[in-house]
């Protein structure tokens, strides 16, 4: 006879098989920085350069634009005319850093980041 599962353990998998479809957990790099970004009831990010290892509280705060992208206190802007990308993290104390990327290199990060929050 084959194993029958109780009620009780039929839902227990299933409200665990729901948890993790609303988990998500991605790194996305633009240039140096290395964004490790999750997601379990809020998002979390991680980020990573070379001199940095930056942990964000989590937030519900994720809005992406073409030109701008904000998750919590983390700042992305792209200005056109010099191809720069400045990172800026308002906090006590601050990160401010910036790296130059072409078009496609920029809409691909957007992409991304757009999948990843199911956009």
């Amino acid at each position: 006879m084959g194993e029958r599962k109780s009620y009780l353990q039929m839902m227990s998998e299933g409200f665990q098989m729901m948890k993790k479809g609303r988990q998500v957990s991605r790194d996305i790099k633009l240039r140096d920085w290395t964004f490790s970004i999750s997601r379990e009831s809020s998002w979390h990010i991680i980020l990573r350069t070379e001199r940095l290892k930056w942990v964000s509280p989590s937030t519900d705060e994720f809005n992406i634009e073409p030109l701008f992208v904000q998750i919590g206190t983390l700042e992305l802007t792209r200005h056109l005319e010099t191809n720069e990308v400045r990172l800026t993290i308002d906090e006590e104390w601050g990160i401010e850093s910036k790296v130059v990327c072409d078009a496609q290199e920029w809409e691909r990060f957007v992409a991304s980041l757009k999948q990843l929050k199911g956009e």
